[in-house]
């Protein structure tokens, strides 16, 4: 017993709030809480998505933007700012886009159009899937500009094509036949 006690030490130093690195890891610790909690409220609250999709999306544009600038410089392109603030400027018609989408399902929900809250949340979550595929095929793009070729997309595209294919087929069937 007096063994398993040694092992566990370390966790009185843990709680022990009079040692330095307790009490610097608690202020670090209330300030990243305190930001997620930031970011947690804006994301759901201003464009309708849980804080992890919206650090996910802006990881994603991060690594698009950071491997564009790599893909220039071997290129031997000189960095413009107009580049680095056009990303801003994407990021927030983003953040406008979806802002917009959320902001049209609740004026529907206030106006009692309770009915057309699913389509609309279907488009909502449509547009920020797209977003999604647009920055990852950004991404394979400027990895393939550096010289790796990873086909991120490949399947996706495959897939979109089959499916673009199959509704054209559709629509022409239709088309044929009168209706």
């Amino acid at each position: 017993m007096n063994e398993i006690m040694e092992h566990l030490h370390f966790l009185t130093r843990l709680f022990d709030f009079s040692e330095f690195k307790v009490k610097i890891s608690g202020f670090y610790g209330s300030i990243i809480g305190a930001l997620f909690s930031l970011v947690s409220g804006f994301s759901e609250g201003f464009i309708g998505i849980s804080a992890g999709l919206f650090i996910l999306l802006f990881i994603v544009m991060i690594t698009d933007y950071i491997t564009g600038l790599r893909a220039s410089k071997k290129e031997g392109l000189k960095f413009i700012s107009k580049k680095g603030l056009g990303w801003v400027f994407k990021f927030g018609s983003y953040m406008v886009f979806l802002a917009v989408s959320l902001f049209l399902r609740k004026e529907l929900i206030y106006l009692g159009l309770d009915w057309m809250r699913v389509p609309f949340k279907i488009i909502h979550f449509y547009v920020l899937v797209h977003i999604f595929l647009w920055e990852l095929r950004s991404i394979d793009e400027n990895f393939e500009r550096i010289g790796y070729s990873f086909k991120i997309l490949k399947l996706a595209d495959e897939v979109f094509l089959t499916v673009r294919a199959m509704v054209k087929r559709k629509i022409d069937d239709n088309d044929k036949d009168g209706i």
